[in-house]
């Protein structure tokens, strides 16, 4: 896929999106808050992660890691599978991509089977920039700049939930990742960025849904 498959959203000014990984560099644009590379899984790889998914009750796994690591990693704490092992090139190959991007000798890497709703208000985060795909289940959802009031976030909202704060005024302002896609989140800690950090929430599950997450950082 060459770079003019890279072209900014004509709605979301702050968002990035193509189908080719070489969209995630622009997660440097200082304008720029939200960077998806929307891609789709192998019909294998996304066969395994069901059956990984529907096999487990639980699944929490974290660590401080280089991306040379990861598969010798991985590979001694999920169930043996003749698929297994696309499930962690595709892990590995995120973990060196962002370690590139980043210029980072290692990551904290976090995978999660998630059966409840893990940040259930709109948000930014305190930090740099995340890494975030969704391998199962509905993906994080997040709001245009121009639809978002930040005066109520965190303590503005008084306590009301965000479909009544006035965070946002129509269902419709918010957008969601898709499964399988990537979203690099930039935070309210980017240094000279034009825009603050992206705001975002985990979607609501269901208690008999599970969502299969992998979210990768700058190590602390």
């Amino acid at each position: 896929m060459n770079q003019s498959a890279i072209a900014f959203n004509p709605v979301f000014e702050h968002v990035q999106t193509a189908d080719s990984p070489l969209v995630m560099t622009s997660i440097y644009q200082p304008h720029i808050n939200l960077v998806i590379w929307q891609r789709q899984l192998q019909k294998t790889l996304q066969d395994y992660i069901d059956a990984l998914t529907q096999g487990l009750n639980a699944l929490q796994l974290r660590t401080i890691i280089a991306p040379a690591e990861v598969s010798e990693w991985l590979g001694g704490l999920l169930p043996e599978d003749p698929r297994r092992h696309l499930f962690i090139d595709d892990v590995s190959q995120l973990v060196e991509m962002y370690a590139d991007l980043f210029d980072l000798n290692v990551v904290g890497l976090r995978l999660s089977l998630i059966n409840e709703t893990m940040c259930p208000r709109f948000h930014t985060d305190h930090l740099a920039c995340r890494l975030v795909t969704t391998y199962s289940g509905q993906g994080s959802e997040w709001l245009q700049e121009g639809n978002v009031d930040r005066s109520k976030l965190g303590a503005g909202s008084k306590g009301m939930a965000d479909q009544l704060s006035g965070i946002y005024q129509h269902h419709q302002d918010i957008q969601q990742l898709q499964q399988g896609e990537v979203g690099l989140f930039k935070g309210d800690g980017w240094i000279n960025s034009q825009v603050n950090g992206i705001v975002h929430r985990s979607p609501h599950i269901n208690k008999t849904d599970k969502r299969l997450l992998l979210t990768l950082d700058f190590a602390e």
